[in-house]
């Protein structure tokens, strides 16, 4: 079954809401968005980004052994940041959308969420922090003899997690292999009934 997600009277994409059920009202699938909606599909995942980069800013998670006036005082000075702006102004944006659910035929999903995610975006952080690791397990060292093999290791490791694929098992049935989706859309629904 197709679903419609639209924005202020536009549609946005479709989605089949296929992913594995994991919590109750929770829908995930792969999300196709229409010709034409880049730009507001650049505000529909613009989330994420910013919290990454207020991430690095070390603007969240403060150390747990802080007293109250310190964390205060920190919360102060992070509000203050243009990266803590910039978290604002996106989750303002993607509100601006006013993203709706609508069922095959047509009618209105009530949700209490629609978030969509850029699986770009998510595999660069994946590909980030798996060079990471392997730079601090190996400590490659060009003069090293093992340098060129230890390289190699890490390319082809890296590489595996770009070559993701939607490709049917051959147990399951003879369904089309789907390229893997660009963008994924999570739901929150209000009634859990409104998407079988």
């Amino acid at each position: 079954m197709v679903y419609t997600v639209v924005s202020r009277g536009r549609v946005l994409g479709t989605t089949e809401l296929e992913y594995a059920r994991t919590m109750e009202r929770s829908r995930a699938g792969s999300f196709w968005p229409e010709p034409g909606v880049e730009n507001l599909m650049e505000i529909a995942v613009g989330v994420s980004p910013a919290l990454m980069t207020a991430y690095k800013a070390e603007l969240f998670d403060p150390p747990d052994d802080y007293d109250e006036r310190t964390r205060a005082a920190r919360a102060a000075r992070q509000k203050a940041t243009t990266e803590h702006a910039d978290v604002q102004s996106a989750y303002d944006r993607e509100d601006a959308l006013e993203l709706e659910l609508h069922g095959p035929d047509g009618s209105l999903i009530e949700t209490e969420d629609i978030g969509i995610r850029d699986t770009e975006f998510a595999l660069s952080l994946a590909n980030a922090e798996i060079e990471r690791e392997l730079d601090e397990e190996f400590a490659l060292d060009e003069d090293d003899p093992s340098f060129d093999e230890l390289r190699e290791l890490e390319q082809e490791m890296l590489g595996e997690h770009d070559e993701w694929s939607l490709a049917s098992d051959p147990e399951c049935g003879d369904e089309p292999e789907r390229p893997f989706p660009r963008y994924q859309i999570f739901v929150q629904l209000i009634d859990d009934a409104d998407v079988p």
